[in-house]
């Protein structure tokens, strides 16, 4: 019987599998030595950038209110909304009330009734902190809405033990002639709490890096340090800075009281 052979033909003959090598342990902990050396370049790098873009994005905000701001103040000879409270909400004259259809939005006073959080609706970014939203500080002590911005609340018109010998004008506006020669007149800043007022220890710097943001009376907005707003940045002790030249409050205490302050 004629026998033909596969490989007469050249047909390829199966060949014996060579035994593959294993990777060792030590090619392994490299690899991922690499890998966690690689992480480890990135990653605080990319936080960085991520808290650089929440910062742009908040004073960014800033800016928008600053605009209405203007635009209010153009509307209403000048005066200057009030800092309003949780116990205001639906009163005349509060900022977060007449600011916002400025910026073709609705009053504070609207969305509250509407029984949800403002950062449920994407449209009213203008109210968000990037940055403070990322933690549990974004809500109010309701769960319901917050202001992740405040007014100073020194503008309102009203004297407090924080503003001894302070002019008292109730609850109307102040006239924003009263600050023309102080240019770095606070108006709004992002605040710690949910607060739609506030002082000084109020400012946001925990959220940025120990910087807080602030705007002007006449619409620029600049980052501080803790240590710009409270003595040493230390908010425990919670002592005012009033004095700091690129920082006024609208008050600057009597002089005998500084000089109490200092004995």
């Amino acid at each position: 019987m004629f026998f033909v052979s596969r490989q007469h033909w050249g047909i390829p003959t199966s060949r014996p599998l060579r035994a593959r090598r294993a990777i060792s342990l030590l090619e392994v902990l490299v690899v991922f030595s690499i890998v966690l050396f690689i992480a480890a370049i990135l990653i605080p790098s990319m936080s960085r950038a991520r808290v650089s873009a929440w910062r742009v994005q908040c004073q960014n905000n800033l800016h928008h209110w600053g605009v209405a701001l203007q635009m209010y103040r153009d509307d209403s000879l000048d005066y200057l909304p009030t800092e309003g409270t949780y116990r205001s909400i639906d009163k005349p004259y509060v900022w977060y009330n007449v600011l916002p259809p400025y910026l073709d939005a609705p009053s504070y006073s609207d969305v509250r009734r509407v029984n949800g959080k403002i950062e449920d609706y994407p449209a009213l970014h203008i109210w968000i902190c990037p940055a403070k939203n990322q933690t549990y500080r974004k809500k109010s002590s309701t769960g319901k809405n917050q202001f992740h911005y405040a007014m100073n609340q020194v503008l309102d018109g009203m004297t407090s033990r924080l503003t001894p010998d302070y002019p008292d004008e109730g609850e109307l506006p102040i006239h924003a002639s009263r600050f023309v020669r102080q240019p770095h007149t606070v108006v709004l800043f992002d605040v710690f709490g949910n607060s739609p007022n506030g002082k000084q220890s109020d400012v946001a710097t925990s959220f940025h890096e120990d910087r807080g943001h602030v705007l002007y009376l006449g619409g620029a907005v600049a980052g501080f340090r803790a240590r710009d707003f409270v003595v040493d940045g230390d908010y425990s002790s919670r002592e005012l800075i009033w004095d700091h030249p690129s920082l006024h409050w609208g008050y600057t205490p009597p002089e005998e009281d500084s000089e109490s302050a200092d004995q």
